[in-house]
């Protein structure tokens, strides 16, 4: 049970994100890559308060984000990786676009309503900020997903329905499968920017919730159909884009679903499947359905039988045949 002192350090847990965040987008970590330097030095390379400039420091030292030798100060391998060209700084943009959101999160409980516009909307006023979520996104399938490419074999055409900037698509290339990636046209001119050296890859434009969407990817044209964190974005739509899957894929063939589900963890984990249906419902019109929604969901667009991998939770990969 949390004490008051948990709430309190709940309360406050903002702040080790924004100091993070702050450090990310004045410099530091750029500037403390290098020969590490004085508060003095760092401030007057960066223009800031001398005093807040020292204060965010020690603070990132505390945090494990900048070592302190003597009176200087050093990034260390993972600070480096939240520079201006790192590959955790699009995480962190990523997560201060959406807190301002959840600051609103009564607002959506109250009214079922998200606080973010749509994402075909954003594509159009806020690109940059849509593509820096896109590589965020890249980076915690790297760190944080799963092995698909060990449930598709060598040589297996994929299509992969709503694929990004190729985050599951490039293991599974790797791995030997011929993947088409499927997002609109935006997202997928952008993936044939990132790909163009990616082998095994091709990107198509094609937008998934439209009339000629099957036309366009061709029935019985795959051997497997993946559909990742796709789902959670839509309410009424989900099942209709199950069933496009559905007969893209040949017969005999495998529709891939793999989502973060609604349902409470055990240990540290209870509450994350939970929250993450919050952060849904705050950002999109959809929802995280818990495992034996998707499971009917699957059963409803048609599928014969579905099966779920051993893959533990927060992570629900199914397979639908």
């Amino acid at each position: 049970m949390t004490t008051a002192l948990g709430a309190i350090d709940l309360l406050t847990g903002y702040q080790a994100a924004a100091a993070l965040t702050a450090a990310s987008r004045l410099g530091i970590f750029d500037l403390t890559a290098g020969v590490p330097a004085t508060a003095g030095q760092i401030a007057t390379a960066l223009g800031t308060d001398p005093g807040g400039t020292l204060s965010l420091l020690d603070s990132l030292v505390g945090l494990g984000l900048l070592e302190r030798m003597d009176s200087r100060y050093a990034a260390t391998a993972l600070s480096a990786r939240l520079g201006s060209a790192g590959d955790l700084r699009p995480v962190a943009e990523k997560e201060a676009f959406f807190a301002r959101a959840w600051l609103d999160l009564a607002d959506t409980v109250r009214t079922g309503r998200p606080r973010i516009a749509a994402w075909e909307e954003r594509l159009v006023t806020d690109p940059d900020q849509c593509r820096d979520f896109l590589r965020a996104l890249v980076v915690l399938a790297t760190e944080t997903g799963p092995d698909l490419a060990a449930l598709v074999e060598p040589g297996a055409r994929v299509v992969d329905l709503g694929g990004g900037l190729g985050s599951y698509a490039v293991p599974l290339a790797r791995a030997g499968a011929e993947v088409r990636l499927i997002d609109l046209p935006a997202v997928a001119e952008w993936a044939g920017e990132e790909l163009a050296a990616a082998p095994g890859i091709t990107v198509e434009a094609v937008d998934l919730t439209g009339p000629g969407a099957l036309a366009a990817l061709g029935p019985g044209s795959a051997d497997v159909a993946l559909v990742s964190h796709l789902l959670h974005d839509y309410d009424d739509i989900a099942l209709r884009l199950l069933r496009l899957a559905r007969e893209v894929v040949r017969e005999g063939g495998t529709v891939i679903v793999f989502e973060l589900p609604g349902d409470p963890g055990e240990g540290d984990l209870e509450a994350f499947g939970p929250m993450f249906d919050l952060m849904m419902r705050v950002e999109t019109p959809g929802r995280a359905r818990r495992v034996e929604e998707l499971i009917d969901l699957l059963l409803a667009a048609g599928f014969s039988s579905v099966e779920r991998t051993g893959h533990p939770l927060p992570h629900a990969v199914l397979l639908a045949r």
